[in-house]
């Protein structure tokens, strides 16, 4: 472990959804140290997650094309350069309805390594430093009628 580590040197993640947490595929690279997390997260076209929350606040920042991210009753669509936030246990998912792959920057705090969000993520330590990770977050999907509010704005 090091306080410094090469972006070709932390292993991607990847997985497609089907089911219960969404459809398509995403490739995913994190690290994290004692209260935060960051993940880059690339999303193929027609990504959609279904409703989750988890019990830490997510900030993102959209690097490349663009994707809605919706908050309960609320969406937006993010485009290149755009920032928003996703408060602390609140029920949240993302649709990517372009035809190209959406790249975001996501923070999470606390660590966002709980379940099979830790997997492959990579601790960004001292030589010899012991870590002190003091709260762990998780995804875990809710019911939400998420069709409703894509209605809202015309997605359905």
């Amino acid at each position: 472990m090091a306080l410094h580590a090469a972006g070709a040197d932390i292993p991607e993640k990847r997985s497609v959804r089907s089911g219960e947490k969404g459809v398509g595929s995403v490739m995913t690279k994190r690290v994290y140290g004692n209260n935060s997390s960051v993940e880059i997260a690339t999303r193929a076209p027609g990504y959609h997650t279904t409703p989750h929350a988890h019990e830490g606040e997510q900030i993102n920042y959209v690097l490349e094309g663009e994707i809605w991210f919706f908050v309960e009753d609320q969406g937006f669509l993010c485009k290149k350069g755009d920032f928003s936030r996703i408060p602390a246990n609140a029920i949240h998912w993302a649709w990517n309805r372009s035809d190209q792959e959406s790249v975001v920057i996501e923070t999470h705090a606390p660590t966002q390594i709980g379940g099979s969000a830790g997997a492959k993520a990579v601790g960004l330590y001292r030589e010899g430093e012991t870590p002190q990770v003091k709260e762990i977050s998780s995804n875990r999907h809710v019911p939400y009628d998420w069709e409703a509010t894509e209605r809202k704005y015309n997605l359905r």
